[in-house]
């Protein structure tokens, strides 16, 4: 993967994994990472895809563009 720090990508922190120091990159299903351009929208994207639909509770995650991934801070997050 090329960071690039021109563009403020999407990305995730979950808060079992890791959290604030370990990213991953959201991506589309053809592995194109999204571009952060709207919070609400990822937000909504990443709680549909990471919530457990299994019942067994919830998975508790953070969002960030790379600014903010870079100095280890979520922007938002579903607590």
């Amino acid at each position: 993967m090329v960071l690039d720090l021109n563009k403020e990508m999407a990305w995730i922190t979950f808060a079992d994994d890791g959290w604030q120091s370990k990213w991953f990159p959201i991506s589309t299903i053809t592995g194109n990472q999204l571009e952060w351009t709207d919070s609400s929208h990822i937000m909504d994207l990443c709680r549909e895809k990471f919530n457990n639909r299994d019942g067994s509770g919830w998975t508790y995650f953070g969002i960030a563009p790379t600014s903010q991934m870079l100095m280890k801070n979520s922007v938002r997050d579903n607590f």
